[in-house]
């Protein structure tokens, strides 16, 4: 996985010596799941590869709902501490990893130094930051505009989608939908029943399992 960042400021036409310097800076971490991150400017860590786990970024409204704004899986990149994506963003977000998990990080300054040295890296931070920010609004627009029904079905298709091998079944709590959708456990067991009656999953004891 170290490679795969390797390759990565290589496609940013990083020098040779500045690659041998900078990539001795990347290193690995593991986080256990349940894990949280508070934003905040102490917890700037870098751009980040998952190599393998999940983590998600939510927000707590003034209900003490928590609302998720996206969900980042395998492979995927994001600036670790939420603080440095959304510095001018007034409202705390919150990183939890929902797997056990573990990422490659290259350091804040690091990535800081690449970025004002090599304009493609440069281009790469703003487009992952605009990418999270569509994801943001995508989030927020689903929360303003969309039933929970819809919510709570598009949010089990979005988790099949990146469950891996396994394209039938999620092992997930009612609660922990409910958390991410920022509704009320009740109300999503109700609307996961009427799935369950309209012939489209089958409930079991934190296991969702999709019929064709």
């Amino acid at each position: 996985m170290q490679q795969t960042i390797l390759e990565l400021m290589e496609k940013w036409e990083v020098s040779k010596e500045d690659r041998e310097i900078y990539c001795k800076r990347v290193y690995s971490k593991s986080f256990a799941k349940g894990q949280r991150i508070a934003s905040g400017e102490d917890e700037c860590r870098g751009l980040v590869l998952i190599e393998y786990g999940a983590l998600r970024a939510y927000i707590i409204s003034s209900y003490a709902k928590e609302i998720n704004l996206f969900v980042l899986h395998k492979d995927d990149y994001c600036i670790l501490s939420a603080s440095c994506m959304f510095k001018n963003i007034t409202f705390e977000v919150n990183l939890e990893f929902i797997e056990t998990s573990s990422v490659w990080i290259l350091p804040s300054k690091v990535f800081d130094q690449l970025s004002l040295k090599y304009p493609k890296a440069k281009q790469f931070h703003l487009d992952l930051v605009s990418q999270r920010l569509s994801k943001v609004v995508d989030s927020l627009s689903s929360l303003a505009f969309e039933s929970l029904n819809q919510r709570v079905f598009n949010f089990l298709l979005e988790a099949l989608k990146a469950n891996g091998n396994d394209k039938k079944r999620l092992y997930i709590t009612h609660g922990e939908i409910a958390n991410a959708l920022g509704s009320a456990r009740e109300a999503v067991s109700r609307v996961l029943k009427d799935l369950e009656k309209q012939n489209k999953i089958i409930l079991k004891r934190g296991i969702i399992e999709f019929l064709d």
